[in-house]
């Protein structure tokens, strides 16, 4: 009963943390991506202006969501066969509990990129996340040139980073 409630807690957070305002700033594909400072579940401050130069995979989920673990191998394996041309993959938690829910999620499916526990600014600067699973893939030179919600195979995934990564100016 307690898991229960505290999974329908959880979501209800999750739900009040994500909706209400919501901000044109990602209204359309090759808008300047959001800069943002923020520390990762390792207490280690990442910005988004230092990954300048490489091709971003930038994920909001939730720990709680099943399409958003089903994307966890998927990016994983995509990251490993990229990440040395020139590819990163972001990931922003949004779990209430913060890196308390997000360590012990990325030490289970052993998740090698970046995990950081989300805030209300970042949300709100990317256009007040509604729905998660939601990525926006960031070019090199920090527009966005894609944004889905919801689920993707590995190979339309990594079809969409390929071809930015061969755009490389």
């Amino acid at each position: 009963m307690k898991n229960i409630i505290k999974a329908l807690l959880t979501i209800t957070l999750t739900i009040i943390f994500v909706s209400g305002c919501t901000s044109d700033n990602i209204s359309s594909s090759n808008s300047q991506a959001p800069l943002f400072a923020m520390e990762d579940i390792h207490g280690d401050t990442v910005r988004l202006k230092d990954l300048r130069g490489k091709v971003i995979l930038l994920n909001f989920f939730a720990t709680w969501c099943g399409p958003c673990r089903q994307e966890v191998p998927e990016f994983i394996r995509v990251y490993e066969k990229l990440k040395d041309k020139g590819f990163e993959i972001v990931a922003i938690g949004l779990d209430a509990e913060g890196a308390g829910a997000l360590r012990p999620f990325a030490r289970n499916y052993k998740i090698p990129y970046t995990i950081l526990p989300g805030t209300r600014n970042v949300v709100l600067d990317y256009g007040g996340i509604k729905s998660i699973p939601t990525t926006f893939l960031i070019d090199h030179n920090g527009r966005v040139a894609d944004h889905f919600v919801g689920w993707r195979s590995a190979s339309m995934l990594e079809q969409s980073i390929v071809k930015l990564l061969s755009r490389k100016v």
